[in-house]
């Protein structure tokens, strides 16, 4: 047998959306899977005699790289639906903080793992957790266990409270999270990259949020993300009063402080940074940070519309994001679609975003930002691949198959999920783990969770009285 044309995997048949530099889209296209890597790519009739472990006929489906998530927050899902009709800072200090002040590990790791199925299932592939609750050791690298058990290529950025911060009491955030000084929260950070090893997740420092965190803890983040030869994640300048908040913390917007304090480089991950204005955007742009775009949680937070062609144009790697709780859904399909609609509605102007636009950030740019070898369906990459049935009333006719599945597809559209050379979900099912168990693991603790917190309906607050405590949560 010819070595150089065996593969394990062939998919054939299918729109082969490539993504590499010209954005080739083969109508009647087939890519060839060898252990963890794409060994071929082209036209089913070139790859029609390779000898395959595996054909997949993909005719009336399209073939796309794996989807990219560069910001999320799992453990959140904990608490899906509730919290609604709230600005960032009271969502904050009202809903999100409390619950993750209060919320267990065994209650964290079930919401975890049934928001992973969800992404696997919406045709993820790579996932940054940016996970903040519970914080300890064993959480964290129960997180990281959690997305390799299930199949994900993924970074679990761990995030950090630190002291609490005259800017995080002004602001009445909830003091029960900030419970550790810098000293001691580098030294679990550190515990955390010397005891975790994995050729799939990773596990990135994360200062939660520059705005309320400590100076000393952002410069000891990015220390640690150095000496250990990671990234860092943090949140930034998500609604319109955060830079104002800083500056009249610390006398500098956050960005001109994080340059002047040589924090910035490509290994500088943001997520949201909405409200630059024009210095920062060109600082971020001329040291090749890397932002995530999270339109569905900005819009439900009613944060705001970012830069995003300008923030692209100054050189800023960008990816897209779920964002947990706030985003609601693990779809990046339906993400993909926002992030085109909130630049044309912000704008009133039909040409400022495309589905192209869009589609690159969910693939090849977040592959970028997450600094993994993927994103596109060529030669060489990771084989991180996602089947799409384009053969249902929603998506036809289909004339540009690209336009199609950000305007028109979902996540239940897709079909076959397939991470590092091995296939993860397949016509609903999971292959790696339970998937029932997972879920009513997740509905009966997270039950319990928010009725031991007493959170309330989301609509009560719009009808002017707090309501009952909410007897049932649903998770699933």
């Amino acid at each position: 047998m010819n070595q150089d044309s065996y593969c394990d995997t062939l998919f054939i048949n299918g729109i082969v959306v490539t993504m590499d530099d010209q954005r080739r889209v083969i109508a009647d296209g087939a890519v060839a899977v060898r252990g963890q890597r794409i060994v071929a790519v082209g036209s089913a009739d070139e790859l029609r005699d390779w000898n395959a472990a595996r054909r997949i006929d993909c005719r009336g489906s399209a073939v796309i790289p794996g989807l990219i998530d560069c910001h999320n927050h799992l453990f959140q899902l904990a608490g899906r639906g509730l919290g609604d009709g709230m600005a960032l800072w009271q969502w904050l200090g009202e809903y999100m903080l409390p619950l993750a002040a209060n919320i267990q590990a065994p209650e964290a790791l079930a919401a975890v793992r049934v928001a992973a199925l969800e992404a696997v299932s919406c045709g993820t592939t790579t996932l940054l957790d940016n996970h903040y609750a519970p914080s300890d050791v064993e959480t964290t690298l129960g997180v990281a266990r959690a997305l390799q058990e299930i199949g994900l290529r993924g970074i679990v950025a761990r995030g950090m409270f630190g002291p609490y911060t005259q800017v995080a009491q002004d602001n009445g955030l909830d003091c029960a999270l900030f419970q550790h000084n810098t000293a001691d929260e580098m030294a679990s950070m550190r515990e955390c990259l010397q005891e975790w090893s994995s050729d799939r997740v990773s596990i990135w420092p994360s200062p939660i949020n520059v705005i309320y965190n400590d100076q000393s803890l952002v410069r000891g983040c990015v220390e640690l993300a150095k000496e250990f030869g990671v990234r860092w994640q943090t949140h930034c300048s998500e609604a319109a009063a955060d830079p104002k908040i800083y500056e009249s913390a610390y006398g500098v917007r956050p960005f001109v402080w994080m340059r002047d304090e040589g924090l910035l480089d490509a290994d500088a991950t943001f997520a949201h940074a909405i409200w630059l204005n024009e210095e920062e955007i060109s600082i971020v742009g001329e040291h090749q940070c890397g932002i995530a775009h999270n339109p569905m949680s900005n819009q439900y937070l009613a944060s705001g519309p970012m830069p995003l062609r300008k923030l692209r144009q100054a050189g800023v790697s960008m990816g897209l994001g779920a964002d947990g709780a706030a985003g609601h859904c693990m779809d990046l399909f339906q993400i993909m679609k926002q992030t085109v609609y909130v630049q044309r509605q912000a704008l009133l102007d039909p040409q400022a975003g495309n589905a192209l636009e869009a589609f690159e950030l969910a693939t090849r740019e977040g592959a970028r930002l997450a600094n993994v070898d993927a994103g596109q369906l060529t030669e060489g990459k990771l084989a991180d691949v996602v089947v799409v049935n384009l053969d249902k009333p929603s998506m036809a006719p289909c004339f540009d198959v690209v336009s199609t599945l950000v305007y028109a597809g979902s996540g239940n559209q897709v079909s076959l999920t397939m991470v590092d050379g091995q296939i993860v979900y397949e016509q609903g099912r999971f292959t790696q783990v339970d998937r029932d168990a997972f879920i009513e693991d997740a509905q009966q603790r997270c039950s319990q969770l928010v009725q031991r917190l007493g959170l309330q309906f989301p609509l009560s607050r719009a009808h002017g009285a707090r309501g009952a405590a909410i007897q049932d949560a649903s998770v699933a």
